[in-house]
Formats: C-alpha cells, structure tokens, sequence
C-alpha cells in the first residue's frame, strides 16, 4: 500500500496510518513512534508536492479556461470596427447614390420640339436688375416684379440676404400687360424707408374693404433685409401707381423664406429652404442630403411651422379656389399638393399627392382661371449651381405646366408590378394631373429662370440672376 504511487494521497496517507496502529500492537513502540514520526513527516512532504503539483495543474486548466474567452475579447473589437466600417461604406454608398441622381444625373427628356424656347416667338423686355418673381393683377392688367442685383452676394455669409448694409436697395416694378414691349415703372413706396429693401417672393391678394367697400390690391413682399428676413404689406393705388406700407411681420421662424402666398388680407404661408441661414450650413445641408425646410403659416397674430422635414422648398402657390396649395421640392424635383382646412387659427394641412416634375423646381405661378400650375425648373443641377457661383456665364431654363384635368379627363394608371398567385396587382388612383413642356432654353436667351407667369396665352420669365424679362407667346393648343 506504501509503494503504491498511483494512489490519491488522502488514501496513501490513510493505509500509512493503519501500519503505524499495527507496529504499537506488537509492543515495538519506540521503533512505531519513530516510524510514526517518518511517516508523518513523508505525508507533510507528498501532500505539499501534491498540492503543488495540483495546484499547477488547476492553473493550466484556467489558461486554457481562459484562452478563448481572450480570444473572443480580441475578436470583439474586431467585429465591431468591421460593422462601423460597413456601416460607413454603406452610408457613403447611399449618399452618393443619392448625390449622382440629385447632381449629376440629367433629368427626364424634354420634348424640346414642343417648346417655345427655339421657335423665335419671344423676346426680351423689361431690363431690370434680377427680376425674380412676378405677380399678376388681371383686375390692373399689371405684372407686379421684385428686382434686386444681388451685388451683396458675393460679400455676405448668407445665401438669400445681404450681412451689411448695401448702397443699392432693389425694387418693385410694374408691367403694364397690355403693351407687348412696354417699359416696367419702379414703383413708389409710400410711409416706408426703402434704404434696406431687398424684395424677393411675392403674393398678390385682393379683397373688398367692408367699411368702404372698395377692392383693394394687397402685395406681401419678402424683404431680404441684412437685419433679417422680413415680411412687409402694401397696398397698391393705380392711378398713382404707388405702393403705400401697411405693417411688417417678423418671426424667428422665417429663416430662409423663398417665396410666399397670401390666404387673406393678414394671412399667408411661406417656405423656408433651408433650416440654416448661413452659406457653410446651407451647403452642409444640400451636400449630405437633409431634408430640413419648411412651410411657416402666419395667422394675423402669430407664426407657426405647418410643414416641416420638407426637401428644399422654392416656391409655393395656392389653387383659385383655396382648396389645395402646392409646394415646390426642389431636390425631390416634384410638387406636392396639400388640401387647406377650414381651421384658419392654426393652417393645419393634408397632404394629398406628389406631382413628379423631373427637374428641380422653382417657383410656382396658378392660372386663375384655369388652375393650371407653371413651374421655372432648372434641367442640370450643376450647372445651375455653377452658375450661382459665377464660374458658369448661364444655365439653362425650363418652364413646364401641370394642367388640373377634368374628371372625365383623368388619365387612367396601370401597375407595372406583376401578378402573382396570393398578391394581385395593386390598381393605382387615376391621374388628375398631366405635366406638359412648354419652354426650353439652353440660357442664352434667359438664365436659370426662376418664375414663370402666364397670362393671355403669353408667357412671361424671369430670373434673379438675368438684367431682364422674357415674354413667349404659345400657340393656342399649348
């Protein structure tokens, strides 16, 4: 049992114990006590290289133990840097995507043959200084124009509005309708300081005074003041061809206002492009794809965002009849169309389809008596933009109509999506819509056109970065 090395030590230890018992039974007790005292002094010496030896082996069971859980430790921070990588190819992937198709991709072919851009039939008129809306009054047979030359561009660290005060102020005009080459008439402000006037959207409404019961033609008018953006109200006299000041309306939330459209005689919604003022963030904002514009609703007392997380809204427009009002996206390259409600506290709005345009569209003008929609576009967005910045002497103008159909002309869709066994093909709602080329000018005679109005079957253009007005003159089925 002592030689037996195979054995655990608790039992060697134990047999020993039972030779000692066996040696004082023979009467051999100094020989037991000295064996007993060997004995006892071998088991203290095996059982502490035992434990050593246990311990030791306890140890490399832990390393081992342990080995894979390090190895899944490293593996960790591996796999997450490869998942933050994807995800940042995938990102970048994305948003190029989305830039080439925004940017760089051309826009949906033009029927050019169609156009009256190559026809000879207009002509240039009016020779102001950044003509960038325009307004008409049938009542007056007068196009009302904002002007502006924009020499504080390249000077201020906004986009829209000047950061100091400039030498030169802009301008209302008035156009007289009727004259095919009339010259515009700057008209007279009255009860204003004009010293810090830079008008841009526009709106005209006219309404009926019940204490004297006369109409009375109100302009709304976005002034790019270096102060800040404003709204200002006049009223226009045409025997004296003067507008006089009725009130200004300010608010933190007119942060990039474009353009703007009158509901009442106190009333109006207009759009803000961006959600920063400044050039770097509005650059940021178009580079990386945000869509953070806005339409802000004015209620007579107070302002309120109606419509938000919007792709860049340029112009907005409302129908005859005050029902829908459309908004120009100018990224998304489509119009959307909203029904108005009755609350007029709040301007709440339902949204009710997208008209896809296919260009990246501008400023919006409604027949009045149709309810057709004209829309400015721009065909290349790097042209456009280069031509902003001055290193392109022009970029082209594209004008189109979204002719309002009739319901028995509604224009029935069909699904392109197969039909499978389970999942029918979808039936899509019939279009109200039909979206028309009507001009198309690779900018020699007009650049970048931002407005187009429309008035007996003539067409009139204007542009912000143009010195003058293009009138056309469309053929009857057009």
């Amino acid at each position: 049992m002592a030689d037996s090395k195979d054995a655990e030590p608790s039992s060697t230890l134990r047999n020993r114990k039972t030779t000692v018992e066996d040696a004082e039974d023979s009467d051999s007790a100094p020989v037991g006590a000295t064996t007993a005292t060997s004995i006892a002094s071998g088991a203290s010496s095996s059982t502490a290289g035992n434990n050593r030896g246990t311990a030791k082996r306890d140890a490399e069971d832990r390393k081992k133990q342990d080995a894979p859980q390090a190895r899944r430790g490293q593996r960790q921070p591996s796999q997450l840097r490869n998942f933050i990588f994807s995800l940042l190819i995938a990102s970048l992937g994305v948003l190029l995507k989305s830039a080439i198709e925004k940017f760089v991709l051309p826009s949906r072919e033009i029927a050019i043959g169609q156009t009256v851009g190559l026809q000879g039939n207009c002509y240039k008129t009016a020779f102001i200084p950044g003509p960038s809306d325009i307004e008409i009054s049938d009542q007056e047979q007068l196009a009302f124009v904002s002007s502006d030359d924009r020499s504080w561009k390249k000077e201020s660290r906004f986009f829209h509005r000047p950061s100091l005060k400039t030498a030169l102020n802009g301008g209302i005009y008035t156009l007289s309708l009727n004259q095919k080459n009339g010259s515009p008439k700057e008209v007279k402000l009255k009860s204003y300081n004009a010293d810090d006037f830079h008008p841009a959207g526009m709106s005209l409404f006219r309404f009926q005074d019940p204490e004297t019961q006369t109409w009375i033609s109100r302009l709304f008018v976005i002034n790019h003041s270096h102060k800040g953006d404003v709204v200002e109200l006049f009223d226009y006299s045409a025997h004296s061809n003067t507008l006089t000041f009725v009130k200004s309306v300010e608010s933190n939330l007119f942060v990039t206002p474009k353009d703007i459209v009158a509901v009442d005689k106190d009333r109006f919604y207009l759009t803000n492009h961006h959600a920063m003022d400044v050039k770097y963030g509005r650059v940021a904002e178009d580079a990386v794809g945000l869509a953070l514009g806005n339409v802000v609703y004015y209620n007579g007392n107070g302002a309120r965002k109606v419509l938000e997380s919007l792709s860049n809204p340029y112009g907005i427009a409302i129908s005859p009849d005050a029902t829908q009002l459309y908004v120009s996206a100018f990224m998304d390259k489509v119009v959307h169309v909203y029904n108005t409600t009755e609350d007029v506290t709040q301007g709440a709005l339902v949204h009710d389809v997208d008209i896809w345009v296919g260009n990246h569209v501008d400023n919006l003008s409604v027949d009045k008596h149709t309810g057709d929609i004209y829309v400015a576009s721009h065909p290349s967005y790097s042209t456009y933009l280069r031509h902003k910045l001055g290193y392109e002497p022009q970029s082209p103008s594209h004008v189109i109509k979204i002719e309002k159909l009739a319901p028995e002309n509604y224009i029935r869709q069909e699904s392109t999506q197969p039909e499978f066994y389970f999942f029918p093909r979808p039936e899509l709602p019939p279009l109200k819509w039909e979206v028309k080329d009507l001009f198309y000018s690779n900018g020699e005679d007009i650049s970048a056109s931002t407005v187009a109005a429309f008035w007996n079957n003539d067409l009139i253009l204007g542009s912000s970065s143009s010195h003058h007005l293009l009138r056309c003159s469309l053929r009857l089925e057009q």
